[in-house]
């Protein structure tokens, strides 16, 4: 059926009428000047408008194809009718002033006919053009924009031989109606269901595979990444970006700067970064990162996003370095509370530790860090600024906090391996603290214990 829907096309017809049932098909068009010569109906190889890349027709074999594929046909054009039946092909004279009307006799079962009415929907008639199947007239899909002048490769015809070229060609997007699968389209005809949200609609030929039921697939990544450079920042949702499509182009096409900049911006919450190793990973959220699955991404993918995000093992080392602090000699309360932070490192923990204090302001983000453990220096620091207790090493925050670096002693991660030395560390600190009672408390809170 599309044969002929794209012959009337580009013939500039005003009305196309298509009538399926059961045993014919009927196809008429009021285009002005019909067929051109009748042997552009039997001629296989014939075509009229080989040389023009803006018409849907190539090499002269729809139209045949279509009539190959029939019991029987009649095609009627300006002043002559070509009759297909039994007993061969003949011409007769006929009295008709303008347009082609096809008659196409076979028997059709329910779910062919059912097919083509709606691959005959998907069609976007050209405007000024009626598209009527089985007397409806189609409504054109919602048109959500057009892309002026896109470079895209397409086909060319040269003395019956197909050469691909690069052309600029208007590309318009439109909303499916319900139900519709998405398609590519060539010039309003549909070519190939694809993975986007929309119809796309190429205004030029658009090459295919030898089997003519596929584009190239360099061709479909070019025209995802036109798209997606138009309509990142307009037209695409959070949820959009998820898609499968929009991951294949920034994998495997070079796209702009500005574009992954834009993507970040809009797929990912603030502040990501790209996973690295387990232990810088963990140490970026603990600074109040967000760490993108590496697993989750392509090869292709990671390395496009790398050139904007920076890898958790890269932030981890810039910020410990904004988060360093001023070193800050302890006074006599912050020395009291050294001392029992090492005696609880040597009793709970059974590690020999140093403890060494800073002084850091919060971040522009609000971030302030308490402490930090360097697991292979035994050195365990704590900010001055910050809220914990240095008069009172027992008080509930402070000693969680005291405990959670002495638990990174054994690893850097929050995994479970830290949680179960976590748990470990906190009831053995109650046991001991409940056997030595009030006095070993208060000789802790005093630095003596």
């Amino acid at each position: 059926m599309l044969e002929a829907v794209q012959n009337a096309f580009d013939a500039g017809a005003s009305s196309l009428a298509i009538e399926l049932d059961p045993t014919h098909v009927r196809i008429e068009d009021d285009a002005r000047e019909g067929l051109a010569d009748e042997r552009l109906v039997y001629t296989v190889f014939l075509s009229d408008k080989a040389e023009d890349r803006t018409k849907r027709g190539r090499l002269g074999r729809g139209l045949k194809e279509l009539i190959a594929a029939m019991d029987a046909a009649r095609v009627e054009t300006i002043g002559v009718t070509v009759v297909f039946d039994a007993e061969g092909r003949r011409e007769e004279p006929n009295e008709r002033t303008q347009g082609t009307r096809l008659e196409l006799s076979r028997a059709f079962d329910e779910r062919e006919l059912r097919e083509a009415r709606a691959l005959l929907r998907l069609c976007i008639p050209p405007k000024g053009t009626t598209l009527r199947v089985d007397g409806r007239a189609l409504r054109r899909p919602k048109h959500l924009l057009t892309l002026g002048s896109c470079e895209l490769e397409t086909i060319e015809l040269e003395d019956g031989v197909e050469r691909a070229v690069a052309g600029v060609a208007p590309v318009s997007v439109y909303e499916p109606r319900r139900g519709q699968t998405p398609h590519l389209c060539e010039m309003g005809v549909p070519l190939v269901a694809w993975d986007l949200p929309w119809h796309v609609d190429v205004g030029q030929r658009v090459p295919l595979e030898g089997g003519r039921d596929a584009v190239p697939e360099r061709f479909a990544l070019r025209l995802k990444g036109l798209l997606l450079e138009s309509m990142i920042h307009r037209y695409l949702e959070t949820k959009d970006l998820r898609a499968d499509w929009v991951h294949e182009v920034i994998a495997r096409t070079p796209v702009r700067t500005s574009v992954l900049d834009a993507y970040v911006s809009r797929a990912y919450p603030r502040g990501a970064v790209l996973g690295g190793t387990r232990r810088a990973n963990d140490r970026a959220r603990q600074l109040g990162a967000h760490v993108i699955d590496a697993s989750t991404l392509s090869q292709g993918a990671y390395l496009a996003l790398s050139r904007v995000v920076e890898t958790a093992d890269d932030f981890v080392r810039r910020r410990n370095t904004e988060l360093t602090g001023e070193p800050v000699e302890p006074d006599e309360t912050q020395a009291r509370f050294a001392q029992a932070v090492r005696w609880l490192a040597r009793r709970v923990a059974g590690r020999v530790v140093r403890v060494a204090f800073f002084a850091r302001d919060p971040s522009d983000a609000g971030l302030l860090e308490d402490a930090n453990c360097d697991a292979d220096t035994k050195l365990l620091s704590f900010n001055v600024r910050g809220p914990l207790r240095f008069d009172d090493v027992l008080d509930p925050t402070t000693l969680g906090v005291v405990l959670h670096e002495l638990a990174h002693l054994d690893t850097p991660e929050h995994d479970h391996r830290f949680i179960d030395r976590l748990q470990h560390l906190a009831g053995l600190t109650a046991r001991v603290l409940a056997e030595g009672g009030p006095e070993l408390a208060a000789a802790l809170r005093k630095g003596e214990p």
